[in-house]
């Protein structure tokens, strides 16, 4: 009898401990900040394509989750019910891709619908979840940072120095990301790819934009300069399968030298830069994550108070020491060039929740120092991975008015592209493009999953900032509507 009593109590230790494992898992990525859900009942019957959503009386809301467990729907609206008995569209995306987080326009009412336009033919749709919100009762209080990347070359911020149609995609960024400016060369010293006479020039003009009130007026935005790791390292004749070990090689006898040239850049910029973010594409096996680590670990001892360090990395790959993971401010996560199983490049659930718990679990970095990538670019989805960009056909002089964009705020995929391949020949594919609602989404889902901001990618592919849907404008509206403004 005690035997099996010492087993029974036994089995409820296990059970007792795998719960409270399941229920501290850290992993988890879902849009924890929302409460008060006003849900009361969910219908379809009469009509597999339409949700009935009965809310808890009248209420402003603005967010909803959804999650379909078959990934069958194409294209989807939500609609709230006017005083009249009208339905009006609040939102409207191509999918709800397993796990979303919707950032409708406002809308007080007692009834939302969803309709859905188009749904994989062979297959049943199975949304298994509905949540309604009002964000504006659950306001994130904790700091959100917005990072932009501004590619520096060719002059671009002295040609663009008086265009506020080009610095307001700033206002409302924390740190700008130079990127272009700063290299390491083959004797570990900074390789300045324009001059230092060029790279200086850049920094006073993002000075002269963030202190002129005329202009950008954002005091409070640091500059944190990329520094490429890898470019310059590899001699030009080496052959692909040896780079990784001349690389190897070249770390082991450099990592240190590198760190004290690093540490006495930042010193000689200490008035106008915050820090330095660390870009290797990317190391290749634990050794060189090892060097990499002990690099940062040797420049963050010898940073001037205050200085800090970023750090580009991948989803699915990291194997930073704990040391050198708390040596750093935060990641920028390369949430982009990815693609799904419908060939669409940087969607929704691939970027979001999956690829945040996949990096979480992987490199063991807290949420908080997790920085969402934005990708402003599409890809085409023939798997040739041509880059469409908005910038590259409306650039920021142009008249709005002169062009008929294909994008509204609700489209994410240009139907028939054009564009020339290699050899000269005009292709046509679709292009999948993170538009201004899925932008909207993606922001929203970092502020409520507690993420440390969002990351975006880059200033250049936008089209002006003065435009109704530049996609930095995306960016600034959600974190405007989800987080507390001091």
């Amino acid at each position: 009898m005690k035997k099996v009593l010492s087993i029974f109590i036994l089995l409820v230790l296990v059970i007792s401990s795998c719960v409270l494992l399941v229920g501290c898992s850290s992993n988890k990525a879902e849009a924890t900040l929302f409460t008060g859900n006003y849900v009361q009942e969910v219908s379809n019957k009469g009509n597999s394509n339409i949700y009935t959503i009965k809310l808890v009386g009248k209420q402003r809301v603005d967010t909803m989750i959804l999650e379909e467990k078959t990934d069958n729907v194409r294209n989807f609206g939500i609609y709230g019910k006017e005083d009249d008995g009208t339905y009006k569209l609040i939102y409207r995306q191509n999918r709800i891709d397993k796990y979303r987080v919707c950032a409708m326009e406002a809308i007080e009412t007692d009834e939302l619908r969803i309709e859905i336009f188009d749904k994989y033919q062979k297959g049943s749709v199975k949304i298994s979840n509905i949540e309604v919100y009002n964000s504006a009762n659950c306001l994130r209080e904790q700091p959100f940072r917005v990072t932009e990347y501004l590619l520096t070359t060719n002059r671009k911020l002295y040609n663009n120095k008086n265009e506020s149609a080009f610095y307001n995609h700033l206002k409302g960024v924390n740190d700008v990301v130079i990127f272009g400016d700063i290299s390491i060369d083959q004797d570990a010293s900074i390789k300045y790819n324009e001059g230092n006479e060029d790279f200086e020039e850049d920094l006073s003009i993002i000075k002269l934009w963030k202190e002129d009130e005329k202009k950008l007026n954002n005091p409070n935005l640091n500059v944190v300069v990329n520094v490429d790791l890898r470019s310059y390292i590899i001699p030009e004749d080496t052959p692909a399968k040896k780079q990784n070990s001349t690389v190897q090689k070249w770390m082991k006898k450099n990592y240190k030298t590198v760190a004290t040239n690093i540490v006495n850049f930042v010193n000689n910029y200490s008035n106008d830069i915050a820090g330095i973010n660390l870009d290797w594409q990317y190391p290749a096996n634990g050794t060189q994550w090892s060097y990499l680590s002990k690099m940062i670990i040797e420049i963050k001892n010898s940073l001037p108070e205050g200085k800090y360090i970023t750090i580009d990395l991948k989803p699915d790959n990291c194997n930073l020491t704990k040391k050198a993971r708390n040596a750093i401010e935060y990641v920028n996560l390369m949430t982009y060039d990815m693609f799904d199983e419908r060939g669409e490049h940087a969607s929704n659930f691939e970027t979001c929740k999956h690829s945040i718990e996949t990096f979480i679990k992987k490199s063991k970095f807290t949420a908080d120092k997790i920085m969402l990538g934005i990708s402003l670019y599409g890809r085409t989805t023939n798997g040739s991975s041509q880059v469409y960009n908005l910038y590259e056909k409306f650039n920021y002089r142009t008249d709005e008015k002169q062009y008929n964009l294909q994008i509204d705020k609700w489209v994410n995929k240009i139907y028939n592209y054009a564009y020339t391949d290699e050899t000269g020949s005009t292709i046509y594919s679709d292009v999948f493009l993170n538009g201004y609602a899925m932008i909207r989404d993606k922001v929203t889902y970092a502020i409520a999953s507690g993420l440390g901001g969002a990351s975006v990618f880059r200033m250049a592919y936008d089209v002006s900032a003065n435009w109704a849907f530049c996609l930095n404008n995306a960016v600034k509206e959600a974190v405007k509507r989800g987080v507390k403004q001091v």
